[in-house]
């Protein structure tokens, strides 16, 4: 089996969770919705491509910035943002209102990342990310991407139990064993009701530290593991 191995740095990054509103918790890697808007993104997708991914990372630490969130009371205005603190200008609004937000931020991320697709378009991923003039971002707009690795390797199924060494992961549930794990349900794919409401599609995973004993894995040709969702 054919996979993309992407090896990725982030200096900082937030993966929020969803209804996280007052407080911006993040997750502490990228769910599957993430990565898979990232490789749509880097291929211009105006439509789904079918993906499987694998992910894993690690952090040096979390913190907490401190930030204004503006929000708008009526879809239909022409009020629109625009800072004016220090200058000495009040403003006033009718339709936004605004509140500080802690947000949490992860500082320091490698990431591991598997895909699994039709080999075609593995390829094209590659070229698109080795080639792009534009940034990569994972999670917010600003959580800009290093890419230190980008190939297309083979993964093969071994009969032996392996232990994660250096990354955490996001374990699929048809991997998970009798270890400690944190379970997660993490959004993937979704449809569209009415052309208005996302009804999300989740995968089960357990996420998992260095030590969790995986039977029977996919690795890759650098011995890595390869974790795909089914």
């Amino acid at each position: 089996m054919k996979v993309l191995r992407l090896k990725l740095y982030q200096e900082t990054a937030c993966y929020k969770k969803p209804f996280a509103f007052k407080v911006s918790e993040t997750y502490p890697l990228p769910p599957y919705s993430t990565v898979k808007g990232m490789l749509h993104a880097a291929l211009n997708a105006t439509s789904l491509i079918p993906m499987r991914y694998s992910i894993q990372g690690k952090y040096d630490t979390l913190m907490t910035d401190y930030q204004t969130h503006y929000f708008f009371k009526n879809s239909k205005t022409e009020e629109f943002v625009l800072t004016t603190a220090g200058l000495g200008i009040e403003r006033e609004f009718k339709d936004l209102t605004s509140m500080p937000i802690y947000m949490h931020l992860l500082y320091d991320v490698e990431l591991l990342i598997h895909v699994s697709a039709e080999e075609e378009v593995l390829y094209q991923l590659k070229e698109a990310i080795l080639s792009s003039d534009s940034h990569l971002s994972l999670g917010r707009w600003e959580d800009l991407v290093r890419v230190d690795e980008c190939e297309v390797v083979e993964a093969k199924q071994v009969d032996e139990n392996v232990t994660l060494q250096s990354y955490c992961a996001f374990v699929p549930e048809n991997w998970l064993d009798e270890g400690e794990y944190l379970p997660y349900k993490l959004n993937s794919t979704y449809r569209s009701l009415d052309g208005k409401v996302r009804v999300w599609n989740k995968i089960a995973v357990g996420y998992v530290q260095p030590g969790y004993t995986i039977e029977e894995p996919f690795i890759d040709s650098h011995g890595d593991c390869v974790l795909l969702h089914n």
